[in-house]
C-alpha cells in the first residue's frame, strides 16, 4: 500500500468535504516545495511542467532535484524547514511533502496563517485542494480523485483509463481546437449543427483504423465542404 494511504485522516470535515474541479494557470507563479525526497521530486516535476516558478526547502535533495537546481530550474533554500522561510518566498501555494507527519502539519497551518493554499501529501484532510491522478493526451487532460478516499485507488483508475484512451484523442482534440474559431464565427444555430457533425466525424477511430493523415485529410474536406463553401454560399 501507497504510503499516503497509511495517514490519511479520513474523519476530518475536509477529507469528506466535497471537492471543487478546476485546472490552474500556474505559469510564472511561485509553488513552494517544502521536502527533498521522491515524493517532492516528483511535485516539483509537474510543477515546472505547468510553468511554475518553483521553490524548495529541504536540507538535503533527491538527485533529481539536484540535476534541477543544477540545472537553474529550481530555486534552494538549504535547510530544515522554519516558518520565515515561507513568509519572503511570494508563494500562491505550499506542497508539505516532507517524511515528517508532524512538519507537515505545521508547514500546513503556517501557510494558512499567510492565507496560502496548501497541499500535505500524507493527510488530504489537512490540504486545502488535492492533486488528481491525471491522464495526458496531448492538450487533453483528464484528471481523477477519490476525494482524499484512496490516492492508491485513483493511480489503479488512471491506469484502467489509460489502456483504452489512445494517444488518437489528443490528435484529435487538436483538429477540433483548429475548427473552434470558425464554428464559433458562425449563428448560435449554425454552431450546434457544426459541432454535431464535425464529432460524428468519429476521427480518433479513423486514426487508430486508418493513421493520421486519413483523419485529417477527412477534415480538411470538412471544413472546405461546411464552413468555407457555406460561408461563400451566404
Amino acid at each position: 500500500m501507497d504510503s499516503t494511504e497509511k495517514n490519511e485522516n479520513l474523519g476530518s470535515p475536509i477529507a469528506k468535504s466535497r471537492l471543487y474541479p478546476a485546472f490552474l494557470a500556474l505559469e510564472g507563479k511561485v509553488c513552494v516545495v517544502v521536502g527533498g525526497g521522491r515524493v517532492a521530486a516528483r511535485k516539483v516535476g509537474a510543477l515546472l511542467a505547468a510553468g511554475a516558478r518553483v521553490v524548495v526547502i529541504s536540507a538535503v535533495l533527491h538527485p533529481d532535484l539536484q540535476a534541477l537546481l543544477a540545472d537553474g530550474a529550481i530555486e534552494h533554500i538549504p535547510d530544515n524547514y522554519a516558518e520565515e522561510h515561507m513568509s519572503g518566498t511570494g508563494a500562491r501555494l505550499v506542497f508539505a511533502a516532507t517524511d515528517k507527519s508532524e512538519v507537515n502539519l505545521r508547514i500546513a497551518q503556517d501557510a494558512r496563517k499567510l492565507g496560502l493554499w496548501v497541499n500535505v501529501a500524507d493527510n488530504p484532510g489537512e490540504s486545502d485542494f488535492q492533486v488528481p491522478a491525471t491522464i495526458q493526451r496531448q492538450d487533453l487532460t483528464l484528471a481523477i480523485s477519490t476525494r482524499g478516499g484512496s490516492p492508491a485507488f485513483a493511480r489503479y483508475v488512471r491506469e484502467l483509463l489509460e489502456r483504452v484512451l489512445s494517444e488518437a484523442l489528443g490528435q484529435t482534440l487538436e483538429m477540433v481546437a483548429q475548427a473552434r474559431p470558425l464554428i464559433l464565427a458562425q449563428t448560435k444555430e449554425r454552431q450546434a449543427q457544426l459541432w454535431e457533425s464535425l464529432l460524428a466525424l468519429q476521427l480518433e477511430t479513423v486514426i487508430e483504423t486508418q493513421g493520421y493523415a486519413v483523419a485529417r485529410e477527412m477534415f480538411e474536406r470538412w471544413i472546405e465542404e461546411f464552413v468555407h463553401r457555406r460561408e461563400r454560399g451566404r
